[in-house]
């Protein structure tokens, strides 16, 4: 199983269900996310949207931790240029409001090389969120996956 399906499969067990106008605010936080990260930057975009306690995934065992750390893993991944768009499809929120998760398509369009080529991958996302102590949204977990092996993915 993949780490995505095994994220989605305990979020399912841990009892989130469908809570209506919570899901737009997921769904609308997830997207605002995507446009500061078109506007201010990746590296900006994670660190402002990453809770205190935000966990992202990646191709290690340990998952990197809090927003200075997923910020100094996202500068390291994504080169000046690069371009990383994404597109939540669904989100799922708890009864009662506080956590859920939205999950989409993301795509990442490399700045052209020094012949001007330009590689782009695509895949799949989870992000999962918890209302703040101020009423905000914050990812405390986000995990990404390429549709199939793709050379040069995050």
């Amino acid at each position: 199983m993949n780490r995505l399906t095994t994220v989605i499969a305990a979020l399912a067990l841990t009892g989130l269900a469908l809570a209506g106008p919570n899901e737009e605010a997921m769904m609308q936080a997830d997207r605002d996310f995507n446009t500061m990260a078109q506007t201010d930057g990746i590296t900006a975009a994670f660190r402002f949207y990453a809770a205190p306690d935000a966990r992202m995934f990646n191709r290690t065992e340990t998952p990197v931790k809090g927003p200075d750390e997923i910020a100094a893993l996202i500068t390291a991944s994504y080169g000046p240029g690069d371009l990383l768009t994404w597109d939540p499809s669904e989100a799922v929120a708890s009864d009662d409001g506080t956590a859920g998760y939205t999950h989409g398509r993301w795509k990442l369009t490399s700045a052209p090389d020094k012949d001007g080529k330009v590689t782009t991958l695509v895949g799949t996302y989870i992000t999962v969120w918890r209302k703040q102590s101020d009423g905000s949204l914050k990812f405390v977990a986000d995990l990404g996956n390429p549709d199939r092996e793709q050379p040069g993915a995050p």
